[in-house]
């Protein structure tokens, strides 16, 4: 396996390439073995009818984090998004910074099993995710 400062530098070099991450200027601040973190500030581009930000950016933010923990695509392993099962909690606003952590809670040998929470910068958890992916 990677070390975690590799694996931190792998996954940026990875990140960067995502273009729904590119549109919504994301960044991916942390990742150690079983855990990432990635954040944007939703502009104009990110917004709901509203004026609030719409759900389908925070959805892409989580079902790109869950993929950035050092065990997965850092290491080299190639995954696709079997399911990813959202519940919104709270809303956000466009211009606040939204940070996305994932955790894997199950690291087999073909399916991953990785927990994703979506908070605002005030702490409020706005979106919890199971998010499970398949080793192809």
């Amino acid at each position: 396996m990677l070390e975690e400062n590799e694996s931190f530098k792998r996954g940026r070099e990875i990140f960067v390439k995502v273009g729904m991450m590119k549109s919504l200027g994301a960044s991916l601040d942390e990742v150690t073995e079983d855990s990432a973190t990635a954040s944007f500030i939703p502009g104009e581009n990110a917004g709901n009818y509203m004026g609030g930000l719409h759900g389908g950016a925070v959805a892409a933010l989580i079902d790109t984090v869950a993929f950035f923990p050092g065990c997965c695509l850092p290491s080299g392993r190639k995954l696709t998004t079997e399911s990813a099962n959202l519940h919104f909690f709270a809303a956000a606003r466009l211009g606040e910074k939204i940070t996305a952590v994932a955790k894997v809670l199950r690291n087999g040998k073909r399916v991953i099993k990785v927990e994703v929470s979506a908070f605002r910068a005030d702490g409020k958890k706005i979106v919890h995710s199971i998010v499970t992916m398949l080793d192809i």
